[in-house]
C-alpha cells in the first residue's frame, strides 16, 4: 500500500489530525532539526500519552536499534513517529516492524523472512531534512559494526508522509548539500538500475527534472535559503525515493557505506563521490559486460539522456553539478582511501548496477585525479 503524502509548508501542523485517533504514540526523533523546527511544537500537540526515544545518532547501528526497539515493546504504542533525517527514520522503521515481534532486533537483518506482514502500529514519517528518500521506501539501513545491513519489508513503509519544505529552513549548508547529493543519486541510480520498471525509471526522470533547477540555484547562490527552491527540492527528492522504493539503489550506494562507517563521510557525499566516476563506467558498457536488460547500446543512450536533462536544467553535465555539490559540503579535491572493496561489490546493490564492476574497476576510477566528464552522446541544449 502506498503512504497518504502531504508535501506542503506548515504540513507538520497536521500530524496531530493524522494520528486520530492513536492512544500512545511513540515518537522517534533526532537531535537538532527536531529541537529547532515546528516538529517539536506539533508533538506538543498531539492528543494521545506520547513517550519520545530522542536524540538517534546518524547511522544507527543495531545497538541503538536495539534499545528502542526495547522502550517501545514496554510501552505498547498504537503508532509510531519518525522526525528527522534518514536516520531517525530508518530506526522509527525498526519500531513500527518490530515492536510487535519478540527476537532481538539483529535476528530480523537477517532473517527478514520472519517478520509478520503487518504491523501492529500505524507508522507516519516526518523528514526534517531533504534528500535521504526514507520517508518513502520500505528499507532501513542499520550497521553491525562497520558493516551496513538492510531491514527490508514491505511493512516498513509509512502510512503517513508529511513534508514539510520548512523544516529544512536551519540545516546548516554542509549537510544540506549531503542530502541533495544523496536525492540526485538516487534519481540517476533509479533510472539505470537493473531493478528498474518502466513506471520506476519514468518517476526517476521525474525526479531528475525536478531536482535540477533548484540545484542549480542553490549550487550558484551558495545556500538552500530559499523557501520556494526548498519545496521544489523536496518534491524532487520524494520522487527519487519513490523511484528507488522498486528499483533500489545501485554501486554508488553500495560503494558508499565504508566511506561512512570507516572514514566518517557523510553519506550523501560518500554516495556523490562514486557517482561521479561511475557515470563515465556505466557509460562504457559493452554487450561482454553490461547487466541491463535492454542492452548496452540502450544504458549508454540512457546515460546520455540523463545528461542532456542535466545540461537543459543546469547548463553543465552530471558530474560538475556534483563537483559543485561537494565544494558547497567542503569535500572538493576530496582523496578516496585505497582499499579492498570486494565486500562492498558482494551485495544486490552491487548487483543491481548496469555494468560489471571488479575491485580493480574501483580502484583505478578512485587512485587518480576527478573522473573525466562523460557525455555518452549528450550535447549541449
Amino acid at each position: 500500500m502506498s503512504p497518504h503524502i502531504r508535501l506542503d509548508p506548515g504540513a507538520v501542523q497536521q500530524l496531530p489530525e493524522v494520528l486520530v485517533p492513536a492512544r500512545r504514540v511513540f515518537v522517534v526523533h533526532g537531535r537538532r532539526s527536531f529541537r529547532e523546527g515546528a516538529a517539536a511544537a506539533a508533538v506538543g500537540r498531539i492528543d494521545a500519552d506520547v513517550r519520545c526515544f530522542a536524540g538517534v545518532r546518524p547511522n544507527p547501528d543495531v545497538e541503538q536499534v536495539r534499545e528502542a526497539v526495547a522502550l517501545a515493546r514496554e510501552f505498547s504504542p498504537d503508532a509510531v513517529v519518525g522526525i528527522g533525517g534518514g536516520s531517525a527514520m530508518d530506526v522509527a522503521k525498526c519500531v513500527a516492524v518490530l515492536v510487535g515481534c519478540t527476537g532481538d532486533p539483529a535476528e530480523y537483518l537477517s532473517e527478514p523472512g520472519s517478520i509478520p506482514d503487518s504491523r501492529t502500529t500505524t507508522l507516519t514519517q516526518v523528514p526534517t531534512i531533504t534528500g535521504s528518500g526514507s520517508e518513502l521506501t520500505s528499507f532501513a539501513t542499520i550497521y553491525v559494526g562497520h558493516h551496513k545491513h538492510s531491514l527490508d519489508h514491505p511493512s516498513a513503509r509509512a502510512d503517513h508522509v508529511l513534508i514539510d519544505p520548512d523544516l529544512a529552513a536551519t540545516v546548516p549548508v554542509p549537510t544540506a548539500a549531503a542530502s541533495a547529493l544523496d536525492a540526485l543519486a538516487q534519481a540517476v541510480e533509479s533510472a539505470w538500475a537493473v531493478a528498474a520498471t518502466a513506471e520506476s525509471r519514468d518517476t526517476a526522470i521525474r525526479a531528475l527534472e525536478t531536482l535540477l533547477p533548484p540545484l542549480d540555484v542553490a549550487t550558484g547562490r551558495g545556500d538552500f535559503a530559499d523557501p520556494g527552491l526548498r519545496a521544489e527540492l523536496a518534491r524532487g527528492a520524494a520522487l527519487a525515493g519513490a523511484a528507488i522504493n522498486t528499483s533500489r539503489t545501485t554501486a554508488a550506494h553500495a560503494l558508499s557505506y565504508a566511506l561512512t562507517a570507516r572514514h566518517g563521510i557523510a553519506h550523501g557525499a560518500a554516495v556523490g563521490l562514486h557517482l561521479r566516476w561511475l557515470i563515465g563506467h556505466n557509460a562504457a558498457a559493452t554487450d561482454a559486460d553490461t547487466r541491463h536488460p535492454e542492452g548496452a547500446d540502450a544504458l549508454r543512450g540512457l546515460i546520455g539522456s540523463l545528461q542532456q536533462i542535466c545540461l537543459h536544467g543546469t547548463g553543465v553535465p552530471l558530474e560538475e553539478l556534483i563537483d559543485r555539490l561537494l565544494r558547497m559540503h567542503g569535500l572538493a579535491g576530496y582523496c578516496m582511501p585505497r582499499r579492498d572493496w570486494q565486500e562492498d561489490l558482494a551485495g544486490s546493490r552491487a548487483s543491481n548496477n548496469p555494468r560489471l564492476l571488479s575491485p580493480d574497476d574501483v580502484l583505478t576510477h578512485t587512485s587518480r585525479g576527478p573522473a573525466r566528464t562523460v557525455m555518452a552522446g549528450a550535447t549541449r541544449s
